[in-house]
């Protein structure tokens, strides 16, 4: 029996049409993932279903019930919940208030109930071994336990559909187990899931059946038990997608970046201890590790996010360096790519012109005027380069999926024409066609004597796109090792490692 259906949905922005005639139906209790390259209209297509858009034609069917929500409460109502990919929590409000947003529990008088807020929320989050108090504010939380709260609010609303618009992209090996654990608990009481998400071996493993859209259009319905990973790579992309080979030609290459037993402060904590690698010119070094290991904070630690409060001896380009700030770095042709690009990363009421341009305007002027035929010119080659899929370079980013945001992102770095280009996370909530052509970028530029620090939640992608990689646990430096002689396996046993190896 058919618990929703979608039937005929089209949609257009600005008289584009993005999705076309989409007609399937779900059963309940099953995990369906919902896959398609960036910009093929997953998010589109769920953000109708969840009351986000009402503006579109065709019919949605729940229960056999024509339903056409005005809002996302009418959703709720329905017992339609959303996770989405984009963080949407308010830092000034703490972990429990954030999940209780908008449902807050009220006593006998009608006023809030904060005793039972604080409750509830402590029970929800027992099992999740949260590491800071539900009185934290939000903006003091790590990206990825953000994940998680986001992952416990849809979890606490008592939905019967729950849509997961890339859950995974900020979590560590050991929540993601545990967040399938959570998701296999909810199929057997008979909830329907809507797992988006770009990672092949999570489609595998938690799917019963993925749905295919690409270029707005519905390709098809597939039980995850009759096909494989290279049929599905096939139906999203519409063609055979084959990744370059990364190779290692660094034996005579000069070294770019050295640490020697580097420890890192911020606000008088020592956030890394006794940091020691050294980064060759057109060598890309992966950095490993649990969420909290320190990953991200070596990075903005190199971008002079922290200042200059550390210890130890840093070199770049043979000479003693001190990252004071980012303004100090983008001179020195350090350029850093946030993980949380909503945040740290786009300029949502700017074009995707301004959101490129940006970090090179400086140069782009004389006597305070923009020289606008030369901007253009530069950001439009910079964006074809990177196959940025977009109807104009004027249309707010915000228009853009979250791959081709990135891509946008990417092309501002890579204007400044850095030399040690640092990258959290890069294909975080990318399709596998986009990754195919980051995998190849990052080829060139290494080709090209660029040094690339990247960090990465997935094991395989690091193997394949870096020289060595360095291991992190609890800030302090447990590994560095060959990628050629190395392992998923070891990786993760040094990932788990306390001590120094």
């Amino acid at each position: 029996m058919n618990f929703l259906e979608f039937k005929n949905i089209n949609k257009s922005f600005s008289g584009v049409e993005v999705l076309h005639d989409i007609s399937f139906s779900l059963e309940k209790g099953k995990v369906f993932a919902l896959i398609g390259e960036n910009g093929a209209g997953k998010s589109t297509l769920m953000k109708i279903l969840c009351g986000i858009l009402t503006d579109y034609q065709g019919n949605l069917f729940l229960k056999n019930k024509n339903i056409n929500f005005k809002n996302t409460r009418e959703a709720e109502h329905a017992g339609i919940a959303i996770i989405h990919q984009e963080l949407n929590l308010v830092d000034e409000l703490t972990v429990a208030e954030n999940i209780f947003l908008g449902r807050e529990p009220v006593n006998k008088l009608g006023f809030v109930d904060f005793n039972k807020m604080r409750e509830e929320t402590k029970k929800l989050l027992i099992e999740f071994d949260f590491p800071y108090t539900i009185d934290t504010k939000v903006s003091q939380i790590s990206i990825g336990w953000q994940q998680m709260i986001e992952i416990s609010k849809a979890l606490y609303v008592n939905s019967e559909i729950i849509v997961m618009d890339e859950p995974t992209s900020a979590l560590s090996e050991m929540e993601i187990e545990f967040l399938f654990k959570q998701i296999e608990k909810l199929k057997k009481k008979g909830k329907t899931i809507i797992y988006i998400s770009h990672r092949m071996k999570e489609i595998f493993e938690i799917a019963d059946e993925t749905i295919i859209l690409r270029d707005g259009y519905f390709i098809g319905k597939y039980k995850i038990d009759d096909i494989n990973q290279s049929f599905l790579v096939n139906k999203m992309a519409g063609k055979e997608l084959v990744v370059k080979s990364i190779g290692n030609k660094l034996s005579n290459a000069k070294t770019m970046l050295k640490l020697d037993k580097v420890s890192i402060y911020h606000n008088k904590n020592q956030i890394l201890s006794k940091i020691s690698f050294d980064l060759k010119v057109g060598e890309v070094i992966g950095v490993a590790g649990l969420l909290g290991a320190g990953r991200t904070e070596l990075l903005k630690f190199l971008y002079g996010v922290f200042g200059s409060n550390f210890d130890g001896n840093l070199e770049f380009n043979n000479k003693l360096y001190t990252p004071k700030s980012s303004i100090k770095s983008i001179k020195n042709k350090i350029v850093y790519l946030s993980e949380d690009r909503k945040n740290e990363g786009i300029f949502p009421e700017l074009s995707n012109l301004k959101n490129s341009s940006i970090s090179i305007l400086p140069g782009l002027s004389k006597f305070g005027f923009i020289k606008n035929k030369e901007e253009k010119i530069k950001v439009l080659a910079k964006t074809k380069e990177l196959n940025v899929k977009m109807h104009t370079i004027y249309q707010h980013i915000q228009k853009l999926s979250g791959g081709n945001q990135q891509k946008v992102l990417l092309s501002r770095a890579l204007l400044i024409h850095p030399k040690l280009l640092l990258l959290d996370e890069p294909t975080r909530g990318i399709d596998v066609g986009a990754k195919q052509e980051f995998y190849n970028l990052i080829s060139k530029l290494k080709m090209e004597g660029m040094g690339i620090i990247l960090t990465s939640s997935e094991l395989p992608e690091l193997l394949l796109v870096s020289d060595r990689i360095l291991v992190l646990s609890q800030g302090r430096q447990t590994a560095l090792l060959e990628t050629s002689k190395t392992t998923s396996k070891e990786i993760l046993n040094y990932a788990f490692k306390e001590t120094v190896a």
